[in-house]
């Protein structure tokens, strides 16, 4: 696939060499050798100890890793410590903030395509053009033109994502292949077909809920493909239909396909396929436990989680087999953003050039991908055939870490259980994508953050009631839009759509 080429990003000055990095040059994601870590490694950076802020749960042997890492780390010249702090995922994102506003001293955080923009709008990330400038070399050779754009607001880039497989990367639900082909059922490709899987599991497995865990984002293949602002999937109260001549931001909550996707979720919920609500945890306080175990035969996924969730599953079915579920391959796949998980740094850290440089020795080379990712060979993990298996490793050393958010497809190792065919197919999987014009857009919500905040509680307080299909449904949206438009929805609305097409404007000319 062609890109754009979209800036020049960085002028590189080492020594009396001037580089000019043209991001945007051609080629795959992820396919750029990296380059050596030949930048200004540790020169000018005091010994430091960098505070990493991560939703989920500390992994078993991160003390033996993180030791292991930084004795490279100072073999290779950074006098950086690593330190982990963990916080529940359903109390991270507002902890984030929180973190910030009262200046506690975290470094680097998680944050994400869906919250960045908001998260800049309330001056919680630093903006890391300097600090890449000098310290991120390998960051900036291996990370592809688009992604930069999906960390860029006002010309600041606020974030390092991590570079994989993109294009309509959540588009997707994970289902019991091996049940599917127990009961004959063809390859899913349509909602019709996931209609069979469902009420044949329904009807022929008791005991196994059809469906758990998974809010409906695989369905906007089946009723409308698009891309969201201002927030992630149907929590993002505007979005663009890239295939709208006028390329219009609408409301979310007067569109057909929150309509459908809202009906669909209900028919399931009154079928028995779906206990209420599809992202509540009351029947299974672990629903990916749940999955694993074959309590649950189909739940929420995206382009790599078959990858990530592989070995747990197999330990606990290994007779199970995982299906990645793509509705309508046939259709567009779009790249609407390029990124999705993203590393920033906070505003009040005092170490964003360290935060930088450990980032960039991370990105320089598979040995320090693999020790970082994977731990100690031999020691977490082993390899067979070059992929990753935990053959002779007892539980307490298998190193498990939240890899997604930091991953690097030209790194990236797969379990065993993942075929060769399986594992071409995610690394090509954006190169017959179709670049939307969304692509590079990040609308700047400091004109609207108050509007944006009271939507969000808006948004908050009716999605969860939205989806029961016991609910109200003609008074109760009444009621929502209602309050929407109070709150300023219109004001978002105009305010985006200028935005975007001053954007647009600017890529007029330029060719994908």
């Amino acid at each position: 696939m062609k890109r754009s080429t979209y800036m020049l990003l960085f002028i590189v000055i080492c020594t009396s060499i001037v580089v000019l990095i043209l991001v945007g040059k051609g080629g795959d994601p992820g396919l750029t050798p990296a380059t050596s870590h030949t930048n200004k490694a540790g020169q000018g950076l005091a010994p430091t100890t960098l505070h990493l802020l991560f939703p989920l749960e500390k992994p078993a042997a991160q003390d033996e890793v993180i030791q292991a890492v930084e004795n490279k780390l100072a073999k290779d010249g950074l006098p950086i410590k690593l330190e982990f702090t963990y916080i529940p995922y359903d109390q991270y994102w507002n902890k984030l903030w929180l973190n910030a506003a009262s200046g506690e001293p975290y470094d680097i955080a998680l944050s994400a395509y869906s919250n960045i923009a908001d998260l800049v709008s309330k001056k919680v990330l630093a903006p890391l053009d300097d600090a890449l400038r000098d310290y991120g070399h390998s960051i900036v050779a291996s990370t592809p033109d688009y992604a930069f754009q999906g960390v860029t607001i006002n010309g600041h880039i606020y974030g390092i994502p991590r570079v994989m497989p993109i294009a309509e990367f959540q588009s997707f639900v994970q289902i019991r292949g091996d049940l599917r082909k127990k009961y004959g059922l063809p390859e899913i490709r349509t909602v019709a077909d996931m209609d069979t899987y469902l009420e044949t599991i329904h009807q022929k497995e008791p005991t196994i809920t059809p469906y758990f865990y998974d809010t409906g984002r695989f369905l906007l293949r089946e009723y409308g493909d698009v891309a969201f602002f201002a927030g992630g999937y149907l929590n993002a109260p505007v979005y663009i239909d890239p295939a709208d001549p006028q390329l219009k931001v609408r409301d979310t909550y007067e569109s057909d396909f929150f309509l459908h996707i809202m009906g669909k979720m209900h028919e399931w919920q009154e079928k028995g396929y779906i206990p209420y609500g599809p992202s509540d945890t009351s029947k299974y306080p672990d629903p990916e436990l749940a999955f694993n175990s074959g309590k649950v035969a189909a739940t929420w996924s995206v382009v790599m989680k078959q990858t990530e969730r592989i070995d747990a599953f197999k330990a606990m079915l290994p007779a199970g087999e995982l299906e990645n579920v793509y509705l309508h391959p046939e259709k567009p796949k779009y790249l609407y953003t390029g990124a999705d998980n993203i590393l920033s740094v906070f505003s009040t850290s005092q170490h964003v050039n360290e935060s930088v440089a450990f980032l960039n020795w991370l990105r320089s080379s598979q040995e320090n991908y693999d020790l970082f990712t994977y731990g100690i060979k031999d020691v977490n993990y082993k390899l067979k055939d070059e992929a990753i298996v935990y053959d002779g490793i007892a539980p307490e050393h298998q190193y498990n870490p939240i890899s997604w958010t930091w991953n690097d497809i030209r790194f990236a190792r797969f379990s065993t259980y993942i075929s060769p065919a399986y594992s071409k197919e995610l690394r090509d999987w954006d190169k017959e994508a179709i670049v939307s014009p969304t692509l590079g857009f990040v609308p700047d919500l400091a004109p609207i953050k108050s509007e944006i905040a009271q939507l969000n509680v808006i948004i908050t307080e009716y999605l969860p009631i939205l989806y029961d299909a016991k609910v109200d449904w003609t008074p109760t949206m009444a009621s929502f839009r209602a309050k929407l438009k109070d709150a300023g929805m219109n004001h978002v609305i105009s305010e985006i759509q200028r935005q975007f097409d001053a954007y647009h404007a600017s890529r007029k000319g330029e060719r994908p």
